[in-house]
């Protein structure tokens, strides 16, 4: 079979291809993008579980290409998962992004030639296998792309229907008038539950660890009213990058224990009222790193949630007296009114670090304790291990072949090693964005725009000097380790499992997984790389290269 040629081959169809391939056409490249999928969209071509949608404002969870924004409108604050459908769809007909394209087409695997300078694909799909050969290879798989699903004894015997939040089938799930249960409370569990609460027969939480939600404060939003935000749109985008959470807003630049008490109580309750992630990333500085400062967020935040729950056993599972970990360690969701929903009758909720799990039936789930009837199961992310393998599961999954044909399995076998969380020592010419050990928090569209602009800086950088082959060493990998290591051990982080280290799968270590230095800091970081002239690469150059 003859393998097709590119200069630059892009994985994935999310925010993140579509970001590189737009980019590097631009740069006049033959490139194309390959998607498992048979559309584009990443993350929200599958989340379309009931009540998904971003938690990122608009607008800036789009691209900030004024050819782009100019052209659309918004329907709500924070859209729903059909609208953001909706939007890449309008970007690929803008565009024309599909004739570049390749879909329904998983990559099976991709060898580094050391011969050639080259990287050599396979993907298999639906119209059989399909070979191409590559410079430059982009990874944008996204940093949750592989759900994981943990052995759940017997959940093959189920006989009702169940699913998982980030494979939800595209023909729906009914849930009206039925027996549903619900396993685990982080993000896609709390927007399940608050969605079909008032839908179902009765509804069962299987809840491990509290979500510490927070408010979104969802509202519609007129085309007239951003046609007249959009003229400072640019100045939003602007500052994105400036920021420590790439919002449009930032840190109480103070410690919180300078206020005094009655200022502290009036600060925390106007971030509150404005919803979204302003009671998390617009908050007191010291917030992710001072445990006194931390704990009063969470009294506040108890206070305050407290007060919608009527029942006291249930009070006390979803808002306990002492937080579970510290407030903002764990991506806070936000919610319309999910606490309401544990006002209903109807409503159970089984507290599985007390009461675990041991097996599905095919009735339903069975704990220590009883059994649990039901006609729906649901498996939501986060909790009980079942949710994603974030940021290092997509690249573990693949038959991915560096220098000497060693895998990427080998190479991470001890640790996760990558230079400024966009490349990886002994892999030339491999280039990955918003995965693993880049900045957190961080929204994904702005993540993915200051490092995909890196990344074409760079091939640009490339061609220009004739380079075919570009390693990060070993040494700068390893020193950036520890660099983000030194900064995650700054923080409260450590001492939260979260995805943030790995916790939510069982199979892995605890270990720092981003960069915690803020994303500003970081932009500032990977900028002087380049304006150093790469000192943490080596490379090489071929005769009669074509690049």
């Amino acid at each position: 079979m003859t393998e097709e040629k590119y200069d630059a081959i892009i994985v994935g169809g999310g925010f993140g291809g579509i970001y590189h391939l737009i980019h590097l056409r631009n740069l006049g490249l033959k490139c194309k993008l390959i998607e498992a999928e048979s559309d584009l969209g990443g993350t929200w071509y599958w989340n379309t579980y009931p009540g998904a949608r971003v938690d990122s404002e608009i607008p800036i969870y789009e691209f900030t290409l004024p050819e782009l924004w100019k052209g659309w409108t918004w329907t709500e604050r924070f859209p729903g998962w059909q609208e953001l459908q909706a939007y890449f769809a309008y970007v690929d007909d803008k565009l024309n992004l599909h004739k570049d394209c390749r879909f329904n087409s998983r990559v099976t695997h991709t060898h580094w030639d050391d011969q050639l300078h080259v990287w050599h694909l396979a993907c298999d799909g639906k119209d059989g296998i399909y070979k191409a050969t590559a410079r430059h290879l982009i990874m944008c798989m996204g940093f949750a792309s592989k759900p994981y699903t943990p052995k759940l004894k017997g959940l093959e015997t189920f006989q009702g229907e169940w699913s998982h939040t980030a494979r939800w089938p595209k023909e729906g799930i009914e849930t009206s008038g039925k027996r549903v249960g619900v396993i685990g409370t982080g993000a896609s569990g709390v927007q399940v539950i608050q969605e079909i609460g008032r839908q179902v027969e009765h509804l069962t939480v299987f809840q491990r660890t509290p979500n510490l939600a927070i408010p979104m404060s969802q509202y519609r939003v007129s085309e007239q009213v951003q046609d007249h935000f959009k003229p400072v749109y640019e100045d939003i985008y602007r500052k994105l990058p400036t920021t420590s959470g790439s919002l449009p807003f930032d840190w109480i630049p103070r410690p919180m224990m300078k206020d005094s008490e009655e200022e502290r109580e009036a600060t925390l309750q106007t971030l509150w009222n404005r919803g979204g992630f302003h009671f998390w990333l617009a908050n007191y500085q010291d917030l992710l790193r001072d445990k006194a400062s931390n704990d009063a967020v969470y009294a506040f935040w108890r206070k305050k949630v407290s007060e919608r729950i009527k029942d006291p056993k249930k009070r006390e599972l979803l808002a306990p007296p002492v937080a579970p970990h510290p407030f903002g360690c764990k991506r806070p969701c936000q919610e319309l009114h999910f606490y309401e929903v544990f006002n209903q009758d109807n409503v159970d909720l089984v507290d599985v670090s007390l009461n675990p799990i041991l097996e599905i039936t095919p009735k339903g789930v069975k704990t220590k304790d009883k059994e649990y009837e039901l006609d729906v199961l649901i498996l939501a992310t986060a909790e009980l291990d079942i949710g994603f393998d974030t940021y290092t599961g997509a690249f573990m999954n693949l038959d991915l072949r560096g220098l000497n044909g060693e895998t990427i399995q080998d190479h991470w076998r001890e640790r996760t090693t990558t230079y400024l969380g966009m490349t990886i020592d002994n892999f030339p010419n491999l280039y990955f964005v918003h995965g693993p050990q880049g900045p957190a928090p961080c929204n994904a569209p702005t993540c993915v725009e200051i490092q995909g602009s890196w990344v074409i800086q760079t091939i640009e950088y490339l061609r220009q000097h004739g380079i075919t082959k570009f390693t990060p060493t070993s040494h700068a990998a390893l020193t950036y380790k520890r660099h983000i290591d030194s900064l995650f051990n700054a923080t409260l982080f450590p001492l939260t499992k979260s995805l943030h280290n790995c916790a939510n799968v069982a199979e892995k270590e605890d270990k720092a997984n981003n960069y915690f230095g803020g994303v500003s800091v970081y932009k500032q970081e990977i900028m002087e790389e380049i304006e150093r002239g790469y000192p943490g690469f080596q490379r090489e150059a071929l005769r009669m290269a074509r690049l």
